[in-house]
């Protein structure tokens, strides 16, 4: 089996999906294979993928009966998954070609749960843009729901230490949900800091508008149990004032 399972839930990617796919191929850690699950694309996506790499046996691509959005998807291929590491990765972002190996690296050496690096971003055209994430060394929850550090395209996370793990079936923010989640049972996340992942812009897509990036933020801190109320609260307050500092700076 391989060590290394990489997920990319995949709706009407066709204009980028071919990128993304050949920084996994131009991996220089090769023991992985990566599944991409089709969440009903409405474009060619599905098929694109299907005929373009149905010779390398490492990828392959499932599709969703109904679309029910990149939570869902990304449990499928968890579900489809072999690997003890998994690895996410959006089907617009792309992988720097030392991305795995330093992280594998990184993880085995230290015993790390999870994994996680700094990102710059690009346009549409793949034209670099202002901003950049640098990552802290150690994430606890406390520290990840002041900052959200955690790019999904940039996670790694060990199933070996953490177990089985799944995301919740919800529409926006179950990255976050699921950063939450694991930390709230005592897992810490461990930044490399080092940029290697493009996270790619784009105009309308899901994530885009603050206001509701905000609320649907607040509504998953509300979930966490594990802190009293007056403690989400001042989290939600520090996190919404570390966002507004970061676009300031762009």
């Amino acid at each position: 089996m391989p060590l290394v399972s990489i997920i990319t839930p995949v709706y009407n990617a066709e204009s980028f999906i071919a990128k993304t796919i050949d920084t996994v191929i131009n991996q220089t850690f090769t023991d992985w294979e990566y599944v991409l699950v089709d969440d009903c694309s409405t474009d060619r996506s599905y098929e694109f993928i299907k005929e373009q790499y149905k010779d390398d046996k490492r990828i392959r691509v499932i599709q969703l009966e109904k679309n029910a959005g990149a939570g869902v998807a990304r449990n499928a291929g968890l579900a489809e998954s072999q690997g003890q590491i998994i690895a996410f990765l959006d089907a617009d972002d792309l992988w720097e070609p030392e991305k795995l190996e330093r992280q594998v690296k990184f993880m085995r050496e230290g015993g790390f749960p999870i994994v996680h690096a700094s990102y710059t971003f690009i346009d549409e055209n793949d034209h670099v843009i202002s901003g950049k994430v640098n990552v802290s060394n150690t994430v606890d929850l406390i520290s990840y729901m002041r900052n959200t550090e955690i790019g999904m395209s940039t996670a790694i996370v060990d199933k070996a230490v953490v177990g089985d793990f799944r995301l919740e079936n919800i529409r926006t923010r179950q990255d976050t949900k699921l950063w939450l989640t694991l930390l709230s049972r005592g897992f810490t996340a461990h930044g490399l800091d080092i940029p290697l992942v493009k996270y790619r812009i784009r105009k309308g897509q899901i994530s885009g508008n603050k206001i509701v990036i905000a609320f649907r933020t607040l509504k998953v801190f509300w979930s966490v149990k594990t802190l009293n109320p007056l403690l989400r609260l001042y989290n939600f307050m520090f996190y919404s004032f570390n966002s507004v500092k970061k676009r300031a700076s762009k």
